[in-house]
């Protein structure tokens, strides 16, 4: 009898949860069914780092590529939908410091605003918009090593991918 409780208690739970809402992520788009072709625009880059714009650019359509949900189009005129932004703020700090004071460890932030517009009309139609989506990452350096300014850039990388994979999400799922 408590076996056939618990299995009771089990299923309305289960029926519980597919009834509000819950998905698994990367599973549901809130972008209409008829939209197919996206363009991805390169972020304006109002930052002094000067490669941040094209890392970003790579990472995404290549998220892009890899979520299949769109097709990705070379012009805006080609697209249902347009992504657009600007890299506002990349910065780096460091967290924490060896005995003689000297950062070996620092984290890398990044920050942008960022649009998907429907196109297919003749006055845009905004669908989604994060004025502030950001992500970040930490990395360690030896400050006596030879690499010290390659694991910058290795940072920028991984941010970059990361940056990319939470933005692909959130535009998808309409976070």
């Amino acid at each position: 009898m408590r076996y056939l409780f618990r299995i009771v208690v089990v299923l309305a739970l289960l029926a519980e949860l597919s009834a509000c809402g819950y998905h698994l992520v990367g599973t549901t788009s809130f972008l209409p069914e008829d939209i197919e072709t996206l363009h991805v625009e390169n972020f304006k880059n109002q930052t002094k780092w000067v490669e941040m714009d094209q890392r970003l650019m790579e990472a995404m359509t290549l998220e892009w590529v890899r979520r299949r949900r769109l097709r990705l189009v070379d012009t805006a005129g080609q697209a249902d939908v347009v992504l657009s932004g600007a890299i506002q703020r990349l910065s780096v700090i460091p967290v924490s410091y060896d005995e003689q004071g000297r950062a070996n460890e620092y984290q890398m932030s990044l920050q942008a605003m960022v649009q998907l517009k429907d196109v297919r009309s003749d006055e845009p139609v905004l669908l989604w918009e994060d004025k502030a989506f950001s992500r970040r990452t930490s990395y360690q350096v030896d400050p006596r090593a030879v690499d010290y300014f390659d694991r910058q850039n290795i940072a920028m990388d991984v941010l970059s991918d990361e940056f990319s994979s939470a933005l692909v999400t959130a535009v998808l799922e309409g976070f």
